[in-house]
């Protein structure tokens, strides 16, 4: 006689782990939609600050050379604010 082993968990418990995973999926969905935005919003003010000329990027204290790198520091820094409120 062959035995099988049942490895799954019971169906009690199979039942309450399907809320917890939906909600995990629902978690990670709300996070790559929040990393898409702040991308696509990202891109639009690059977009914005190359349309600008050597003058205006001046008067705002910023080089063309500098746009990419203050871009990224500044989402940066927005990013850990909105994480510590």
């Amino acid at each position: 006689m062959i035995m099988s082993a049942n490895l799954s968990a019971p169906t009690g418990v199979q039942r309450l782990a399907r809320p917890f995973r939906r909600r995990r999926l629902i978690e990670a969905l709300k996070r790559q939609w929040a990393a898409y935005q702040n991308w696509r919003i990202q891109q639009q003010a690059m977009a914005r600050l190359r349309s600008m000329s050597d003058a205006q990027l001046k008067d705002i204290g910023l080089v063309r050379s500098q746009i990419e790198i203050a871009l990224r520091a500044g989402m940066g820094l927005e990013q850990r604010q909105l994480t510590h409120v």
